[in-house]
């Protein structure tokens, strides 16, 4: 394999989670808005399209929305970025359940052919922008605590093929 393209895969990876850290956990960047979702669908006419979480997740969660520069940061070349983050129970943090970006094809073509861990997956696209879902990994909680619970169940009750469309 060649190494050259491992360190590369490895820094765009690095870039993206410290993006996300630095949004998430110090604030730097400033979402266009930031709501408590107590509707049944998300709507984001900036970036053209609509979401609809499933029922299990109200109450649960937050949704930050950058755009432009902001959103760049959390993932480079990205026009928007939609994060959709767990709250826990205790409401004192968060982590990202879904991440929606916006892309250019070009922007997109190039990232999706760099080694190393995939920045997400292509859901849609429509005039030269692709919509790209991303969800975490693994659970960042404990697995038998009732974050880790409740965060498995919500990630798993994630359809995201039958709750995304294109704004008309």
């Amino acid at each position: 394999m060649n190494v050259k393209k491992i360190i590369v895969g490895t820094i765009l990876t690095s870039v993206v989670v410290i993006g996300i850290i630095l949004a998430v956990n110090n604030g730097s960047i400033q979402p266009v808005a930031q709501e408590s979702q107590k509707t049944e669908l998300y709507t984001n006419s900036q970036a053209n399209f609509s979401f609809t979480p499933p029922t299990s997740w109200k109450g649960h969660y937050k949704v930050n929305q950058y755009a432009g520069v902001d959103a760049d940061k959390i993932l480079p070349s990205a026009k928007h970025v939609v994060q959709f983050d767990y709250t826990t129970k205790d409401g004192q943090g968060s982590e990202t359940l879904l991440m929606i970006s916006v892309l250019t094809k070009t922007d997109w073509t190039r990232l999706s052919n760099e080694e190393g861990p995939p920045v997400g997956t292509s859901i849609a696209e429509s005039n030269d922008m692709v919509y790209v879902y991303t969800t975490p990994q693994s659970n960042p909680f404990d697995s038998q605590s009732e974050d880790g619970k409740l965060f498995d169940q919500l990630y798993g009750d994630l359809k995201i093929n039958e709750s995304f469309v294109l704004l008309k």
